[in-house]
């Protein structure tokens, strides 16, 4: 007791309930919303429900922070990419889901659509900080190759060429949906990519 107030009861440290991947889900949401120069300390402890002292134990500093959201998110679309193969789908089939269920994941957001974390927010940071290129840089090339291996796979005759143009197309359905425009529009723009890769 002191001052009238029983320190026992006072929460110390990480909530017994922290969660290190919901927390980090927290974070990236947060990044995502208002980029990493644009998200304060003090908003990531509010979006994580932690402390300033155990977001630095359990993270380190909001940079790494940062890295951590953009590898967490590499990993997920990573995995994401790999849920379509061996679906036996054409090649509009497979384009065209690639792009709706991005659209899926860039209409959401804290405030609403919020796009790509990594094409919305990393290509700010990349031009001068090395580690954020890099793992902007890993992210884009992973992306690359999922998509031509799985327009290979569906038989496109051109998979190297018609990857990058799905890829474009998957960057500016992200910059579109935070800049507000309708599902129905990325939908239409969605399969009308489809329809255009052979």
């Amino acid at each position: 007791m002191r001052n009238g107030i029983d320190l026992s009861q006072r929460p110390r440290g990480r909530p017994r309930s922290f969660d290190a991947d919901v927390a980090l889900k927290a974070a990236s949401e947060r990044f995502r919303t208002h980029g990493f120069a644009g998200t304060s300390l003090d908003e990531l402890s509010d979006a994580t429900g932690l402390a300033r002292p155990s977001l630095y134990a359990a993270f380190g500093d909001k940079r790494t922070l940062y890295i951590a959201a953009l590898v967490r998110l590499t990993e997920r679309v990573d995995r994401s990419f790999a849920t379509l193969v061996g679906l036996d789908l054409t090649v509009r089939e497979v384009t065209e889901r690639m792009l709706l269920g991005a659209i899926q994941g860039y209409m959401s957001g804290e405030k609403g659509p919020s796009g790509c974390l990594l094409i919305g927010t990393a290509t700010a940071e990349a031009a001068a900080d090395p580690e954020v290129r890099a793992a902007l840089g890993k992210f884009l090339a992973i992306e690359d190759r999922w998509i031509e291996e799985l327009l290979a796979a569906a038989g496109s005759t051109r998979p190297a060429a018609s990857a990058v143009v799905v890829a474009s197309v998957l960057h500016s359905l992200s910059v579109r949906a935070r800049a507000g425009e309708s599902r129905e529009a990325l939908e239409r723009i969605a399969r009308d990519c489809a329809d255009m890769v052979v």
